[in-house]
């Protein structure tokens, strides 16, 4: 049986040694690698705006359309990435009844990619497709551009 080098076996301790310690720490310098987010507060509704994690009950969602699914139009379905980059699939009320913030009614040609929109909505039964959860709100609404309330 040949012997190996030294040199080799303090490559290999030292690469053992590298992954105990990469697998035990918390990120840099032992540090949690997460921060928990505080949650921000509508102030119109009382409710949490856009949180990372989906609550029990209601909260408010308010960010840019990133797609749309308009069919069946009596249940669009919507996607919606918020500022904080959390990405929510919500399921609206029917196209006719979505309206801009101050009533009118809106195009459904002019529910699109780019449009900013804010809804009070609650977790739904039915899943969304790849697992992510499919919110339900009865009060979508398109935002004029730019209106980062």
């Amino acid at each position: 049986m040949k012997s190996r080098p030294k040199s080799t076996l303090f490559f290999f301790l030292f690469l053992g040694l590298l992954l105990a310690v990469s697998c035990t720490s918390g990120g840099a310098a032992g540090e949690p690698t997460a921060v928990p987010a505080t949650p921000i507060i509508d102030e119109a509704t009382g409710l949490e705006l856009n949180p990372i994690v989906i609550p029990d009950g209601e909260f408010v969602v308010q960010g840019t359309i990133t797609a749309v699914n308009l069919i069946p139009q009596d249940e669009p379905l919507i996607k919606v990435m918020a500022e904080n980059g959390q990405l929510y699939q919500v399921r609206s009320q029917p196209v006719p009844q979505i309206t801009y913030e101050d009533g009118t009614a809106v195009p459904p040609l002019e529910i699109k990619n780019g449009q900013r929109v804010r809804a009070t909505v609650q977790q739904s039964e039915s899943g969304g497709l790849g697992g992510e959860p499919v919110l339900a709100s009865t009060n979508l609404i398109i935002l004029p551009p730019g209106n980062d309330e």
